[in-house]
């Protein structure tokens, strides 16, 4: 590879670009417990890379989500013991720390080259290369901006990957993040043949019996603190096996305490088999939760966030209760 093309170029996507365009083999990887955006945005690229020539793979650690499993058709998605020695380039996708490559990282870090495409505000710049904003919605424009950058029509399943990560990343364009860039990429993707209603309805319409299931065991943990202003709801581990539900029809569960009249901030709490319970976290502005999940060692964006902690539901209840109770004063003082 010419590193020093790389090196003298001081605008990280160029230096993407021409670290993209040096490499014969390029290894992709997406974050732990996959979503729409980091599955959507790699996938695009993995679609473009391959049409160049370059010899592509796509990793993650964790299942990719069974709403999610169109995606499969666009390329295959593979696990970290996939990783057959080192590439020219690797690149992690909507990416946020080195941890959330998960086992994946030692065949990232083992690269000749290391890049990150990134949306997180909070990534700290783990890799040799690191094109973040964390002004864009998602991670899927500035995947768009690159294949624009890269010249040539988009074709109707990149825009199909791009459409799943932008949409799924800006709630179907309802969140704060959601900007006019959004809408002009939409329209792309639309003259790049994207079906949308087929994949709209696949998206947010569209719900598995599992998760009608879990609807069923939530909603009556649903309760109210801080004036109602503060919202929550749990998920035990029996209760998941009750319902034969996955961790991915767990997927918008929280919205149902977020979107109540008068609720400002909300969490979802999930036991793991493990043990551990993952939180979800959601905040209306001018209040935020990233600060919250970053105090535990989670991290994401300032209105969803997200973290995990090695002690008993009850007790995550009661410390995350609190943290969030402190946010509320802190605002309101």
């Amino acid at each position: 590879m010419n590193q020093a093309t790389v090196r003298n170029n001081p605008d990280p996507r160029q230096q993407v670009l021409s670290a993209v365009q040096a490499a014969d083999s390029v290894l992709l990887f997406c974050h732990v417990s996959p979503d729409g955006d980091t599955l959507g945005s790699a996938l695009a690229l993995k679609l473009r890379l391959t049409a160049m020539g370059k010899s592509v793979r796509l990793l993650v650690d964790g299942e990719v989500p069974s709403n999610l499993a169109f995606l499969s058709r666009m390329g295959a998605v593979e696990g970290p013991e996939a990783a057959a020695g080192a590439a020219d380039l690797a690149l992690a996708v909507d990416v946020s720390c080195k941890e959330r490559l998960g086992a994946c990282a030692p065949a990232f870090f083992a690269a000749a080259r290391t890049a990150v495409v990134d949306h997180h505000s909070s990534n700290p710049g783990f890799s040799q290369i690191n094109c973040v904003d964390g002004d864009a919605p998602a991670t899927a424009v500035l995947v768009y901006r690159l294949l624009e950058a890269m010249g040539g029509d988009l074709s109707r399943e990149e825009a199909v990957c791009l459409y799943t990560g932008l949409s799924t990343d800006t709630g179907n364009f309802i969140y704060e993040s959601t900007s006019a860039e959004s809408f002009c990429m939409m329209a792309a993707l639309m003259d790049a043949g994207l079906p949308l209603a087929e994949y709209a309805r696949r998206l947010f319409r569209v719900k598995e019996l599992p998760f009608i299931r879990l609807l069923g065991e939530t909603l009556p943990s649903l309760h109210l603190i801080c004036g109602g202003k503060v919202a929550g709801i749990t998920l035990t581990a029996a209760q998941m096996r009750q319902a034969g539900a996955k961790a991915g029809h767990t997927d918008g569960l929280v919205d149902y305490a977020i979107d109540l009249e008068g609720v400002a901030m909300a969490y979802f709490a999930r036991e793991t088999e493990d043990g551990r319970v993952k939180v979800s976290l959601r905040a209306l502005e001018p209040w935020r939760v990233d600060q919250v999940a970053e105090r535990f060692g989670g991290g994401g964006h300032r209105l969803a966030s997200g973290l995990t902690l090695d002690m008993p539901l009850a007790e995550v209840v009661r410390v995350v209760e609190g943290a969030l109770t402190e946010v509320l004063g802190s605002v309101n003082a």
